[in-house]
């Protein structure tokens, strides 16, 4: 087993991952998960979903279980009012965030305070601007429609991340509208975001991910005033090859 040090106050472990090409490693994920998971893998009829939810829950496990100093397997996963999993029976509390687009992962795992994190593929014909009416705020489709077209998919993508990392680490989903908060300008030095989510402030950045993805991460922060600088690591190479 793989034990991993603990993040510090203020570091994010970011995981680059992708969808196991050999059929014995799908099969070695498959074997660490819970029962219930399994029943649940088994349900799903696509065969593609289903080997995406058994590398997601799998490598979830084994990465938690590095931190926690035990088998994959005894993870215990539970699940808040509207889905966010997280580890119950731990004493000290370690926020995670499972992100997936087709068969790229992104785990992002923090000590003591909640984590966002989101990655889309960029896709080509999608009605961005009908799209931005129902999840940014009016600000933020006020800023998408002064831009020409070749530059409103990038801008489009890289709101749409960032909402939803927010959304995530504040454990609503979209079970809140995204129109709700507004996420600030970068900062020019850092390039650091400030959002305001379901009363719980974050820190926003956006991710460098290859080509055709677009990812943000999203931490909680007790004060906006007060934010310190986050280090990130990075376990994985971001590489979705």
């Amino acid at each position: 087993m793989k034990t991993s040090p603990w993040p510090l106050d203020n570091e994010v472990h970011l995981y680059g991952l992708t969808l196991p090409h050999h059929p014995s490693e799908l099969a070695r994920l498959g074997g660490l998960l819970a029962p219930g998971e399994t029943a649940r893998a088994g349900l799903l009829k696509s065969e593609q979903i289903k080997k995406r939810y058994i590398t997601g829950r799998g490598l979830l496990r084994e990465i938690l279980g590095g931190y926690l100093g035990m088998e994959a397997r005894k993870v215990q996963l539970a699940a808040e009012a509207h889905g966010k999993p997280f580890l119950a029976d731990v004493k000290e509390k370690l926020g995670f965030n499972l992100a997936h687009s087709g068969n790229s992962f992104l785990l992002a795992v923090a000590a003591n305070r909640e984590v966002g994190v989101d990655i889309e593929t960029i896709a080509p014909g999608k009605p961005l601007e009908e799209m931005a009416k129902m999840v940014f705020s009016h600000h933020e489709q006020e800023h998408l429609s002064r831009l020409s077209s070749p530059c409103l998919e990038a801008a489009f993508y890289q709101c749409w991340v960032r909402k939803e990392a927010c959304l995530k680490a504040c454990g609503r989903g979209f079970s809140l509208p995204g129109n709700s908060f507004d996420i600030s300008p970068p900062n020019a030095k850092t390039g650091v975001m400030i959002a305001c989510c379901n009363q719980k402030y974050l820190q926003v950045l956006d991710l460098d991910v290859p080509p055709r993805h677009c990812a943000a991460l999203a931490v909680e922060s007790s004060r906006a005033a007060e934010i310190p600088p986050l280090v990130i690591r990075i376990d994985h190479q971001l590489s979705f090859n």
